[in-house]
């Protein structure tokens, strides 16, 4: 639709803080840069800002700091076919920083470093793209006549919005039920907790290998268990939320009124920096997932991870890592004090020895928590179809 224009020319604005009615926006690029500017986004920290010319066919990249834009460079070009329609439109970023653009014959996908890695076929000329779904895992595309829907492997990158829907429920309607042996859980209501896989407490070489950590850990297969439950979380939009035990050299700070935080001062463990703070290989945290640091057995004192829990709206916490009688069991008492759900994968949870181990899951795991293993929980939270896309008329 033609509509009147102010400017005769297109260019990238911002609306600063505190922005009034009448006030002139902010120029961030060069007015010469862009013909016909479009489908800007973000990536998932919102350090990048991705910006289309449908004109030119191709794609800009911004680092963005504080309200500036800076370093601009060409991303991707030649998004063109003249025998297919479609142009740079509407574009989107995924959970995992890929760039999703509408483009000749529908939808094209490129790597956070603007590798062309995929093509979504759509019938129709695309013009724009978004997430949605109970579970955010289906894409909606608007077209010529037609809303197209794709089920998707992968979600969006976590906007605000998509957590003002999931409204804090009670403990009873956010109960895992089971029917028969089928567990199910809600997984707009998850969190997954790894907590303290870290070199020091579960690897040979660490601080606490003497303990027999490391043995268990290998014992339990714990490493590659919540590797692949992390995995199936952020394929569904599940947040994934490591809690680090982590002190400065010396450990300045930490009270020394238990034998646990002794051993932290005397093995010098768990020091910011070094390889024994540092999360286990498989269990680094990655582009979207959150990181609390602790100075306590429990993830709870003295952290921001009830202020994340609230921001994502989540109130049933899957909740792995070691030790299972420490840390772990420390953990899923408090959260069951606070009103959360606990769910505990036992074989995504390990300590010093199997006894230890089993004497926290059998006794006072099963009065705070429901106890379960990592397959089912990955099994409950599958809840992605393999429909191919369907048409809206």
């Amino acid at each position: 639709v033609e509509r009147p224009r102010e400017l005769g020319w297109q260019g990238v604005f911002r609306l600063p803080p505190g922005h009034k009615p009448g006030d002139e926006p902010e120029l961030v690029v060069d007015r010469y840069l862009f013909t016909m500017p479009n489908g800007l986004c973000f990536n998932s920290d919102e350090s990048k800002i991705y910006i289309n010319d449908t004109e030119q066919a191709n794609i800009r990249v911004f680092d963005v700091d504080g309200g500036k834009l800076s370093n601009g460079q060409v991303f991707a070009s030649g998004i063109r076919d003249s025998l297919k329609p479609g142009v740079p439109d509407g574009m989107k970023c995924d959970a995992e920083d890929n760039v999703w653009v509408t483009a000749p014959g529908g939808l094209w996908v490129y790597t956070p470093a603007g590798k062309l890695i995929g093509k979504v076929a759509i019938p129709e000329l695309p013009a724009n793209l978004h997430w949605g779904g109970e579970d955010w895992r289906t894409l909606y595309v608007a077209a010529s006549t037609s809303v197209y829907s794709v089920p998707v492997k992968i979600g969006p990158r976590n906007e605000p919005f998509m957590r003002s829907r999931h409204r804090p429920a009670t403990a009873a309607s956010a109960r895992p039920s089971e029917d028969g042996d089928a567990l199910r859980l809600d997984a707009s209501r998850c969190a997954l907790i790894i907590q303290d896989m870290q070199n020091d407490v579960v690897m040979e070489g660490g601080a606490f290998a003497a303990s027999g950590s490391p043995q268990h850990c290998r014992e339990q297969n714990a490493i590659a268990n919540v590797a692949k439950l992390a995995a199936r979380c952020r394929e569904l939009g599940v947040p994934v939320i490591h809690v680090h035990f982590l002190v400065h050299p010396g450990a300045p700070g930490l009270t020394l009124n238990a034998p646990l935080f002794e051993g932290v001062l005397d093995e010098t463990a768990l020091v910011r920096g070094t390889w024994g703070g540092a999360p286990v290989d498989d269990l680094t945290p990655q582009s979207g997932d959150h990181v609390v640091e602790k100075m306590r057995m429990s993830a709870w004192e003295g952290t921001s991870l009830e202020t994340i829990l609230k921001a994502e709206g989540r109130d049933i916490l899957i909740e792995t890592g070691a030790w299972t009688n420490m840390s772990i069991e420390h953990t899923a008492r408090t959260g069951a004090d606070k009103g959360y759900v606990m769910v505990i994968p036992e074989d995504g949870c390990s300590t010093m020895n199997a006894d230890w181990h089993r004497a926290s899951i059998d006794y006072a795991m099963q009065n705070v928590a429901l106890v379960t293993r990592t397959d089912r929980v990955i099994a409950a939270l599958s809840q992605t179809g393999t429909r191919g896309a369907d048409r809206h008329d």
